[in-house]
């Protein structure tokens, strides 16, 4: 399988062949759990928001 992917170097295309997620995440730092709570917050803020402007924009769109 790393002959498959030595001669697809070089051809300008990214396939399966080419490129397996474990290389893609061979370097990767591992996740800590700042970055857990700062995604999960972000998510939480953008249903706030929506929820929000769902109830906000009808109102004044009738009005």
């Amino acid at each position: 399988m790393a002959e498959e992917k030595g001669t697809a170097v070089g051809r300008g295309t990214l396939t399966g062949e080419s490129l397996e997620a474990e290389d893609v995440l061979a370097g990767a730092e591992e996740w800590s759990s700042t970055e857990t709570w700062l995604v999960v917050g972000s998510f939480i803020a953008a249903v706030i928001a929506l929820v929000i402007g769902l109830l906000v924009v009808p109102t004044s769109v009738l009005r």
